[in-house]
């Protein structure tokens, strides 16, 4: 079951009034908890606030707060736990005051004592052993050849000198040229391959290319392998720049990246040229060229072949009455209209098909307008009566509509003991099939008519001025506007709210026992 929210009342301790017998509040600012006692401010009792305790995190132990006194501030000594313990401990203090100078002890449980503080710092070397008094003596640490000593603060640093020629000390060694192991010094051999790649690559060649592979530690000769930078004088080389006749040579520009452009043909092999007087016709293959003599040639043939076939064609067509046909290149289609019925004409190239301002109708009717006065069925049963200058209609009987029913008027009016409405829907206030758009200042809504003492209005409807549903036992209506004189009881098993919080229970019944849900008391501000 969601339980309801109990608010306090609330608001800044500047403001906090005096509260009643029991009631809660809290400071906004302050963060802290009072109850009242006798609606007076002096009686309001202090129960609790965050400024004495510091409450744990996830990866934070808690702490209490000793606060100091408000007018000088708001700073506090905090007793903070370590942020992770091993299991519960608990610290217990001695029952009385120690003496000047103590501190205090552990005896390893938990149980806490003053003893006196130590007065001396025993010390031992390798060449002998004193006593530092720890209130009058300065503890002097020396450093000795290769070693310097610094203090900073509360931290004495030992540390060693760099080695020179003439100075014990702490040497280092180049990473690039030395390795170092367990004390083990290695020369590196990727350093001497450096130093000789270096002098290899540094040498003057002509026309060969010289790389060192630092990767595997060899070193690359590579030839050049253009030939315009060889002395040609006595070679014959064939290069991009030079130009040379090319005899019984085959061009393959067929194969993938290979072509070849402004190419020039000066003559062509007589078995690769179809001419006009050879025809495109005899020459099917895929190894000859035609002449534009022969291909005009051959088109012209084609199309007068296809106007001598067109000339001898019949175009056939069939009606819902018989069949014909019309000789494509001797006789006209001709399409003819009924009297009364269909009419034809034509112009141009356009052929309009139309009726007639007479029409004669032998089975049925489908017009936009029917000018009548009686319309009866075909055994003469009167059906429909339209009056004249006021084209009022009476249906004379059952009246079934199976599309949509529109009523534009000012009322509809139903004299009927019962009516059936099938609609799941039904949509109040619209404006000519369509939403208002704008304030019509009506309120919407269903009334009922009953009678107790005297004829009377109940309605369940939504009020255009408060914008709210309202449900009323006695409302009264003037021009689309209703007046409740007294609201009605609403009865129900359970309620339900879809609101700025969304959809819930709020009122819920579980035996004989309601119960709130999902509901905020809200104690106030202050």
């Amino acid at each position: 079951m969601a339980a309801p929210v109990l608010q306090f009342k609330r608001g800044t301790f500047t403001n906090l009034p005096g509260l009643r017998a029991g009631e809660p509040a809290l400071t906004t600012d302050t963060y802290e908890l009072y109850v009242g006692i006798d609606s007076t401010t002096n009686n309001n009792k202090f129960f609790g606030s965050h400024r004495y305790w510091t409450r744990e995190g996830t990866t934070t132990g808690s702490s209490v707060n000793l606060v100091e006194g408000t007018n000088n501030g708001s700073n506090y000594v905090a007793l903070k736990s370590p942020d992770a313990l091993a299991a519960n401990l608990t610290y217990t203090l001695p029952g009385t005051d120690g003496s000047n100078g103590q501190v205090l002890s552990t005896n390893g449980s938990g149980s806490l004592s003053f003893i006196d503080a130590a007065a001396t710092l025993s010390m031992a070397g390798d060449s002998g052993t004193d006593t530092v008094a720890l209130l009058d003596d300065t503890l002097t640490v020396s450093g000795g050849e290769g070693i310097d000593t610094a203090v900073t603060d509360n931290t004495i640093t030992i540390s060693a000198e760099d080695a020179s020629d003439s100075n014990k000390g702490v040497a280092s060694f180049d990473s690039t040229d030395f390795t170092v192991t367990s004390g083990d010094v290695t020369v590196n051999a990727e350093r001497i391959e450096d130093i000789a790649g270096a002098m290899f690559s540094s040498n003057t060649e002509t026309l060969i290319t010289v790389t060192y592979q630092d990767s595997d530690g060899t070193i690359d000769l590579v030839v050049d392998n253009d030939l315009s930078n060889y002395d040609n004088t006595s070679s014959v080389f064939i290069t991009a720049a030079s130009t040379d006749t090319l005899t019984n040579k085959t061009f393959d520009a067929n194969g993938t990246g290979n072509s070849i452009s402004n190419v020039e043909v000066a003559d062509f092999a007589a078995s690769a040229i179809v001419v006009e007087s050879e025809g495109i016709g005899s020459n099917d293959n895929d190894t000859t060229i035609p002449t534009s003599a022969a291909v005009k040639d051959y088109i012209d043939n084609e199309i007068t072949t296809v106007t001598n076939s067109i000339n001898g064609q019949d175009l056939d067509f069939s009606s819902d009455s018989g069949t014909g046909s019309v000789d494509l290149g001797t006789q006209s289609l001709t399409i003819a209209g009924t009297a009364n019925e269909v009419e034809t004409s034509g112009s141009g190239q356009t052929l309009t098909i139309g009726l007639p301002s007479s029409v004669q109708i032998t089975t049925s009717l489908d017009v936009p307008t029917v000018e009548a006065t009686n319309l009866k069925a075909r055994d003469g049963t009167a059906a429909i009566t339209i009056s004249n200058s006021t084209g009022a209609v009476a249906c004379n009987q059952n009246l079934t509509v199976s599309g949509n029913l529109i009523v534009n008027g000012s009322t509809t009016q139903v004299n009927t003991s019962q009516t059936t409405i099938e609609d799941q829907l039904l949509e109040l206030g619209m404006v000519d099939g369509s939403a208002p758009s704008s304030d019509l200042n009506k309120d919407i809504g269903v009334i009922f008519n009953y009678y107790t003492d005297a004829a009377k209005k109940a309605a369940v409807y939504w009020d255009d001025s408060n914008s709210r549903v309202v449900i009323s036992d006695d409302v009264s209506e003037s021009t689309g506007v209703l007046t409740a004189a007294a609201h009605a009881a609403l009865e129900i098993g359970s309620l339900w709210v879809n609101d700025c919080a969304g959809q819930s229970q709020v009122i819920n019944c579980s035996g004989t026992t309601r119960t709130l849900e999902n509901i905020t008391l809200d104690g106030g501000t202050f």
